[in-house]
């Protein structure tokens, strides 16, 4: 057995005397950048950074030198060619930030004099830079590998010894044992608490303390008020006809009757994947997710629907613990149950797409979010297929589109509800203006406090915004004000929640709740749900 062993221990120095330590180490680079893209965690980083306040070509340059960096860590570990493992970190750190800068340039070229004229200078001293800074990315992770490859070599030789003394039944030297072991416990932490920090570094450090299913239904009493007989119709019974409700303060739906309680599920929801035709030039598919409430399972009820208009449920679970808040709001009778339509805004030839039809037509994502996508579920899940039963919800980026998307189309939902969001066009980031390429008329049909304005009074009615925002917060605070007197000044149903908590995954956790209990008392006063 131990010459088994011995064998197989030297199948690396075999390999690498064949191929070479070149092929080895642009082997190990490549793996590892595939296993981060098949895996999710490129595009999971790119996400978590947008959230944290960066524009998507920023997240890619981070992430992309990050991934570089990683890769050459690996190489040199793998092969002990620090030069060669820079060098391959740097290959990888301009594949996947290739594109990207390429778009930039084409946008560049594009400019018509107004935004400033294309600089070749200018552009040649970028790509230095790039080079540059992907270098010292490369070189600093190729410098941690070779600090950390005598340690690894060593935990590998004594896990290989003590194998060995045990297969050829010796006394077992269980002390050799002792670095791979503790090395063994280093990386269990690592994989368990990077991700934590991870979160309590883009959303609160709190983050990973609540969780859970639904509220016992001892509690639920404090929440929901009367609650139904314990003979109450099944999931399966269509609902009753809701009540008349009068509106509270600022349109404020002020009645306390739900009679979405007749048919209350209980247990938790799921959530679904599928996939598009993506509403771009050249691409291949949009990731649709949909979350599918309790019950939803059993009998025909028919669902409301909230279309998120940014991110991916596993960013909304972990930054907002969502899914839980939706499965214990229901389960409470707090809302009625509820399906959720998750898609991303990323993906397309322009990385903010500001949920536009771009001016080139090379990104229809208006068309999608608005129609398209509405369609489809209405067409693979019982849903009520109305706008009042309709709504958009989104946070920062997302939050701008969920009301302009239901300005804009006002015959297909009739709610929006926007979390530190902004209303006017072209000014989230830097690249905000590029799908309206400095238009001010299509800059103008895009911006919610114009939308707004110019909608016919006869159509203003059936629209309903809650929006939130912490007033004395730059560029948020000031963007909700405005909104506020827009819709004010205009007649808009609508409610301001004046957060105490800064733009960010906080405030949406925070305000939530009353968000979607105020658009569920707004379904009920309108009935909606008959």
């Amino acid at each position: 057995m131990s010459a088994v062993l011995s064998s197989y221990a030297g199948v690396p120095a075999k390999v690498a005397a064949r191929v070479g330590r070149p092929a080895v180490g642009a082997a190990v680079a490549a793996v590892f950048t595939l296993l981060a893209l098949a895996t999710g965690s490129i595009d999971q980083s790119d996400s978590t950074l947008v959230v944290m306040g960066f524009d998507p070509d920023r997240a890619q340059l981070i992430t992309s030198l990050v991934i570089g960096g990683i890769a050459a860590s690996l190489a040199v570990v793998a092969t002990d060619k620090f030069g060669q493992a820079v060098w391959l970190g740097l290959a990888v750190f301009g594949t996947l930030f290739g594109a990207t800068f390429v778009a930039e340039t084409g946008a560049a070229q594009q400019a018509n004099g107004s935004n400033g004229s294309f600089d070749p200078g200018g552009w040649l001293l970028s790509l230095l830079t790039l080079f540059v800074i992907g270098g010292v990315a490369a070189w600093a992770g190729a410098a941690l590998g070779g600090s950390l490859r005598p340690s690894l070599l060593d935990a590998g030789r004594a896990v290989v010894a003590t194998v060995r003394s045990v297969t050829s039944e010796r006394r077992a030297d269980w002390r050799a044992a002792r670095k791979p072991v503790a090395l063994a416990l280093v990386l269990a932490l690592l994989v368990v608490t990077v991700p934590v920090f991870g979160d309590m570094v883009n959303m609160s450090p709190d983050a990973r303390m609540l969780d859970g299913g639904p509220a016992p239904q001892r509690l639920v009493a404090a929440d929901s008020g009367s609650l139904p007989p314990t003979d109450a119709p099944a999931a399966s019974d269509p609902p009753s006809a809701s009540a008349s409700m009068s509106d509270g303060p600022s349109g404020t739906p002020g009645s306390d009757q739900r009679p979405w309680l007749a048919w209350r599920p209980t247990g938790r929801g799921k959530i679904v994947s599928a996939t598009l035709p993506a509403p771009w030039a050249g691409g291949a598919a949009e990731q649709i997710m949909v979350y599918l409430p309790p019950g939803y399972d059993a009998g025909s009820l028919r669902y409301p629907v909230i279309y998120e208009t940014g991110q991916q449920p596993p960013l909304w679970t972990s930054a907002a613990n969502t899914r839980t808040s939706m499965d214990t709001m229901i389960d409470a009778g707090t809302i009625p149950a509820t399906v959720m339509a998750f898609a991303s805004l990323w993906g397309g030839p322009y990385n903010d797409s500001a949920c536009a039809n771009s001016f080139d037509r090379k990104e229809l994502m208006d068309t999608f979010m608005a129609v398209t996508l509405p369609k489809w579920v209405d067409s693979h899940y019982r849903t009520i297929a109305r706008p009042a039963a309709r709504a958009t919800i989104g946070m920062s980026e997302s939050g701008y589109c969920a009301p302009m998307l239901a300005l804009r189309h006002p015959d297909e939902f009739g709610a929006a509800i926007s979390f530190s969001g902004y209303y006017a066009a072209g000014v989230g980031n830097p690249t905000s203006w590029m799908p309206f390429n400095h238009d001010p008329a299509l800059i103008s049909a895009y911006s919610s406090d114009a939308l707004a304005a110019k909608l016919p009074a006869s159509r203003r009615d059936g629209l309903y915004f809650v929006f939130s925002a912490k007033p004395d917060q730059p560029f948020y605070g000031s963007q909700a004000a405005t909104f506020d007197g827009v819709l004010t000044r205009e007649g808009y149903e609508h409610v301001y929640i004046k957060s105490t908590l800064p733009h960010g995954w906080g405030q949406v956790r925070a305000e939530y709740g009353t968000a979607l209990k105020l658009w569920a008392a707004r379904l009920a006063a309108t009935g909606a749900l008959s």
